[in-house]
């Protein structure tokens, strides 16, 4: 019999070399070559058989039909042997002769072979095909043997291989568990670290930024409160204005119901005309003093206060409007009543009405001016003080 050499695979598919323990058995696996009769037929007959050539000589017909029936007689009794030509070996007595290559022997055989077969007689070859038999059949015996030998090497080579694998698994498990801690360890310094350095830059920033939020706020809150107050004061006053300008109209209305007529309408269209175009004028005015005043120290609250403005005079002129609309419809409806009476009364009425609106109108812009430039100056010293405070801080951090 013979031992197979053992090769070793780990996980990763790379094979390791044989088992050092059978170093003559780490042959390489070739393909199993078909082995002819011929060559058996050489080993097999015994030299007691063999005549010299002197003594016996056939002819060339003898000869060929002695190969021809030795060739029946072997081929279809038997198939033809698969022998591994690096383990096939002949046993002669207790020796052990190892085939080299399968070429050459079949070389040397079929020379030998035809040689011999010229000086061999019938019975020699009648000999040699029954010893060629039992030869075959023992060489049979011997390959099933092989293959049990074969097949059970392999089983065990399986069986070791998966002992082999587990053993290697089990020893780099808990190497593979150290090196796992290791990295986890690793990483939660690594955050640890980044962790108290960002908390300490969090909290620099955040005392920074709720220094900025407190100063800012405090500005906020206080030009804020200055501008509801601005705000309050003109709503106020214009309002005030308004009630007492349409209380003074129904009362004007109430008494000269009957009197109306197309004079007292294109009076009061030019009226309300030269109106607006006072009411345009002076603002226009104011909102030119106020640009060139405040265009250097504060934009913003010079904008706030002009949208106040606009916005009030817009209400107003909404509202004159619409009275204006009320009045008319109520004097085209009275208009023919009392025409030559009440004219010279309107036309008085009218005057009056337009000098205590036009006093009215400037008291209250010049009113507004002066508080809107005082509140102004205050703002802006506040905000310069506010600044210089925020200055001196800053320069103190």
């Amino acid at each position: 019999g013979f031992q197979a050499a053992e090769s070793y695979e780990f996980g990763n598919g790379e094979k390791q070399t044989t088992s050092p323990a059978i170093a003559w058995a780490a042959f390489p696996t070739v393909p199993e070559v078909h082995r002819s009769t011929d060559v058996l037929l050489e080993r097999s007959v015994p030299s007691s058989c063999l005549v010299p050539s002197d003594s016996f000589v056939l002819s060339s017909d003898n000869v060929a039909t002695a190969i021809q029936t030795g060739k029946n007689v072997i081929n279809p009794a038997l198939p033809e042997v698969q022998v591994n030509p690096q383990f096939l070996s002949f046993s002669e007595g207790t020796q052990y002769i190892p085939v080299a290559s399968s070429n050459v022997i079949e070389d040397k055989a079929l020379a030998d072979v035809e040689t011999k077969r010229t000086n061999e007689p019938k019975s020699c070859l009648q000999q040699a095909v029954a010893n060629l038999e039992i030869k075959l059949c023992s060489a049979e015996e011997e390959k099933l043997k092989i293959k049990k030998e074969l097949e059970y090497l392999l089983e065990k080579h399986s069986v070791l291989e998966m002992d082999f694998l587990k053993e290697r698994k089990e020893k780099v498990l808990p190497h593979q568990d150290h090196y796992k801690t290791l990295q986890e360890k690793h990483k939660q310094e690594l955050e640890d670290m980044r962790k108290a350095g960002h908390e300490a830059l969090t909290i620099i920033v955040e005392e920074f930024k709720a220094l900025l939020q407190s100063t800012v706020q405090q500005q906020e809150a206080a030009i804020e409160k200055q501008y509801v107050s601005a705000i309050e004061k003109h709503s106020h006053k214009c309002e005030e204005l308004l009630d007492a300008q349409h209380q003074r109209l129904l009362d004007i209305l109430e008494a000269e119901k009957e009197v109306l007529s197309e004079k007292i309408e294109e009076a009061m269209m030019q009226q309300s005309q030269k109106h607006k175009e006072v009411l345009d004028k002076c603002l226009d005015e104011e909102r030119q003093r106020s640009k060139e005043a405040l265009a250097a120290a504060a934009k913003a609250e010079k904008e706030v206060v002009q949208k106040a403005v606009l916005k009030a005079v817009e209400e107003e002129r909404r509202n004159m409007e619409k009275i204006h609309a009320e009045e008319r419809k109520l004097w085209e409806a009275e208009r023919d009543s009392h025409k030559e009476q009440i004219a010279q009364a309107v036309s008085e009425a009218m005057q009056e009405q337009r000098k205590q609106n036009q006093e009215i109108v400037k008291e209250a812009l010049m009113e507004e001016q002066k508080r809107s430039e005082k509140a102004i100056e205050e703002a802006v010293k506040r905000t310069r003080e506010e600044l210089m405070e925020y200055i001196k801080e800053q320069k103190r951090v």
